[in-house]
């Protein structure tokens, strides 16, 4: 197994259980504020922190994709979740800023973010497996 999908192998476990993390994240920030009664930025301090950490874990699992070249479907794969992360961060800022439907939509593709996140290490647990075709 080239050394590059080994990295992407580990690199995208280490999203995925960030990924739990996260989400726990946010919903400690959401029940903190339900607690509280009142909303504070610093309720949802950790998730955006993580939130931005893990945009940057993405362009990392993009990077060592298109640099092994050993799937098309891992570097499909990977540039679809470093899209969808970017999308993610804009629509949290937007949605907690000024839009509460982007920040609603924020929701829904942390879900894709999920389903993509789980094809990847799927993808990654199966080497000797033909690739997964998109």
């Amino acid at each position: 197994m080239p050394v590059l999908r080994k990295i992407h192998g580990g690199v995208v476990h280490l999203f995925a259980a960030l990924i739990v993390v996260q989400l726990f994240l946010a919903g400690l920030g959401a029940f903190e504020t339900v607690h509280n009664k009142k909303f504070n930025d610093n309720n949802f301090g950790p998730h955006g922190a993580l939130g931005t950490l893990l945009v940057v874990v993405a362009l990392v699992i993009a990077a060592v994709a298109l640099g092994g070249r050993w799937s098309p479907t891992a570097s499909k794969l990977s540039l679809a979740l470093f899209g969808l992360m970017v999308l993610q961060f804009i629509l949290g800022v937007t949605g907690a800023g000024t839009s509460p439907v982007l920040g609603g939509l924020h929701a829904v593709n942390a879900l894709v973010i999920v389903a993509v996140a789980y094809l990847l290490v799927k993808n990654a647990r199966r080497p000797n497996a033909p690739a997964l075709t998109l």
